[in-house]
């Protein structure tokens, strides 16, 4: 059973832990407008633009996520030689994120996701980004900057969008570092690199991509325990998390069944970010103490809290106590939401 004290004390130890976030960062970039008629030119719609606000997505949203929530964070990730790297790196800095770790390569863009929103509604989205392996020296370039970032790091986690950032010899030598270091490793991986990130402490999959490791079809819960079976062999890892949208997650451990943590029950406004929020909860409830248990609990609050809030945006430690006291109004308290299968 989890009790409400013990969840605010792992809240309190969030302060001061440092973590450490390897992947692929981007900027999103959003132009908001209104629509008032259609082009003459194409049956489309034309936005008046009124605004463009930019904010860290990617790698960069998880990094930005553990400070929002009371830790501290470094990231080591790669942009391009050009106007919207600086945009980031600002980014990140008016953020508190440490990005003395970036590393710029100039034969290749920032990532960037421009989204068109008219009337708080998502219009098009448009994508610049390289999907190519970065380069062996780039690569290189990022080992020397993880090792420099190691010192008095409570964790180490990456970020895995498939945007060439994390080649397998980077994680190769990233996990060689940790464990020479003894420290604990989490990841939320993309299904095509999920054999680089074996022996983790934490991955964390939504449902698509379970179901693409696993092959097993998580439509029915009642499937749940075989799928997890199957992802824990794949990954050898102590934890396993699956995010399952409107359902809640599922946490899996070594030798034991399930367990269902369903969700508050709210208004879903936009699930953008929602899985860099419940892996940054995760990860500085582990490097507070928690069992996995609790790490479960506060990634399914911190998840719940994302889809309430419009674009990729952090949740902040203040909304997921605002989470978890509708939590109690509704349930009886977080420890009716670690029900066993």
């Amino acid at each position: 059973m989890i009790e409400r004290d013990r969840l605010s004390a792992l809240l309190n130890q969030f302060s001061g832990k440092r973590v450490l976030v390897i992947g692929d960062c981007m900027l999103d970039e959003y132009i908001w407008g209104r629509v008032n008629r259609i082009s003459p030119e194409a049956p489309v719609m034309v936005v008046e633009q009124m605004e463009t606000t930019f904010a860290a997505g990617g790698a960069s949203n998880v990094a930005v996520n553990i400070v929002a929530m009371g830790g501290r964070a470094s990231i080591v990730s790669v942009v391009g030689q050009d106007s919207m790297g600086e945009q980031l790196c600002a980014e990140l800095a008016r953020q508190g994120v440490s990005h003395a770790g970036v590393v710029v390569d100039s034969t290749r863009p920032t990532t960037v996701k421009t989204r068109i929103v008219a009337h708080n509604q998502q219009v098009v989205r448009v994508d610049r980004e390289h999907r190519t392996p970065i380069a062996a020296a780039v690569v290189g370039q990022m080992i020397e900057r993880v090792r420099a970032e190691l010192r008095n790091c409570s964790g180490i986690l990456f970020s895995d969008y498939s945007k060439g950032v994390l080649t397998e010899e980077l994680v190769a030598s990233v996990l060689d570092m940790a464990r020479g270091a003894g420290i604990p490793v989490f990841a939320n991986p993309k299904p095509a690199n999920i054999r680089q990130y074996r022996g983790l402490s934490l991955i964390s999959l939504n449902q698509s991509e379970a179901e693409a490791v696993t092959g097993v079809n998580l439509s029915d819960l009642s499937v749940m325990n075989e799928a997890g079976a199957r992802l824990m062999h794949q990954c050898g890892v102590e934890a396993a998390v699956i995010t399952l949208g409107g359902r809640g997650l599922a946490l899996f451990e070594a030798g034991k069944d399930w367990r269902h943590l369903p969700v508050v029950p709210l208004e879903v406004y936009d699930p953008c970010g929602c899985g860099d929020s419940a892996i940054a909860a995760a990860t500085l409830a582990r490097a507070a103490g928690s069992n996995w248990v609790e790490a479960a609990v506060l990634a399914n609050l911190a998840g719940n809290a994302k889809v309430r809030k419009l674009g990729v945006v952090p949740v902040t430690r203040k909304e997921i106590e605002s989470v978890w006291s509708m939590s109690d109004a509704r349930n009886g308290g977080p420890t009716s939401n670690g029900s066993e299968h």
